[in-house]
């Protein structure tokens, strides 16, 4: 923990809102989670950089957290600075050719995905539609390589801009960039700040009926009225993680206040009071359930970072 006297010399150095041992479980969709020693809402890049120069010659860890919706974070919290991006880096910018199809769309990592793919539905541009429904920001979505069956949003990417533990800035193309399931390689510390996006230009009616289609999916298939982090296991090769946890009939159980949901067996909803303990516990039965009865090892796809709870 900060002392008052090195709170004040942060808060002298740094003009963004500065939040000491805030409570994450409100930052997240879960609803979960301990405090984070520093909460930091950078206000432009510039004091983002300062920030990240002071956590090095501070030795101080930091973290990225977009909207939380992919995130557990255990119940002792994280022993970092945890920088917000959604107030600094929110803006977007359009590139179009009215002699070419391709749309180019500069993103900074603060935007909503959801708010993206809206655009794109009322500007018809084609390439995301698929995204409908995945919450969080563009950097969060992807830091994940978000997506489903249908197209993951690495797909898309141009080039990506980054910023490292120096606080300096660099553009990384798409040919050297390393998408793969869920997950975009990126060196240590660097965290994305802008993307640059390709879609294409169709009209506006497709677009909007391919959006239709995967909402009525998601809210058919998801338990998107109830606290959850999305999908918990990444599908094994020529299986669904839901199917085989459906099989096992472990549909509905239940550790504390975390259950397995009912509509999608690959997901955990929190009934209310749910600690990170209890939806670990969960992931850990189902792991050794599959691993013992279909010789399969499930990865987790949800992000789970921070400390356990001090059992003092």
């Amino acid at each position: 923990m900060l002392s008052p006297k090195q709170q004040e010399k942060l808060r002298s150095l740094l003009k963004g809102e500065l939040l000491f041992e805030e409570p994450l479980a409100k930052y997240t969709s879960l609803k979960i989670g301990g405090p984070a020693q520093i909460l930091f809402y950078p206000t432009d890049l510039e004091d983002l950089s300062k920030a990240l120069q002071w956590c090095k010659t501070s030795d101080c860890p930091y973290f990225i957290l977009g909207s939380g919706s992919n995130l557990l974070v255990r119940d002792g919290g994280i022993r970092a600075m945890v920088c917000k991006l959604s107030r600094a880096l929110n803006q977007l910018t359009v590139q179009e050719n009215e002699k070419s199809e391709d749309v180019f769309i500069e993103v900074e990592a603060g935007y909503s995905l959801a708010k993206l793919v809206e655009l794109s539905r009322q500007k018809g541009w084609t390439g995301i539609e698929s995204l409908f429904g995945i919450p969080g920001t563009l950097g969060g979505a992807l830091v994940m390589n978000a997506g489903t069956r249908e197209g993951e949003i690495g797909t898309r990417v141009e080039e990506v801009s980054v910023m490292n533990s120096d606080g300096e800035v660099r553009k990384i193309p798409a040919k050297r960039l390393h998408f793969e399931y869920r997950f975009l390689k990126l060196n240590r510390g660097e965290i994305l700040i802008k993307a640059k996006l390709r879609l294409k230009k169709v009209d506006a009616s497709e677009v909007a009926e391919r959006i239709q289609f995967f909402q009525k999916r998601r809210f058919e298939t998801q338990p998107l009225d109830q606290a959850n982090v999305g999908s918990i296991f990444k599908n094994p090769p020529k299986k669904f993680a839901a199917q085989l946890i459906e099989e096992l009939g472990l549909k509905g159980v239940r550790v504390g206040g975390a259950r397995i949901s009912e509509k999608h067996s690959n997901w955990i909803i929190n009934e209310g009071g749910a600690t990170a303990q209890d939806v670990l516990a969960l992931i850990g039965l189902v792991k050794d359930k599959v691993k013992e009865t279909a010789e399969i090892k499930l990865e987790v796809e949800v992000k789970v970072v921070g400390e356990e709870a001090n059992s003092d």
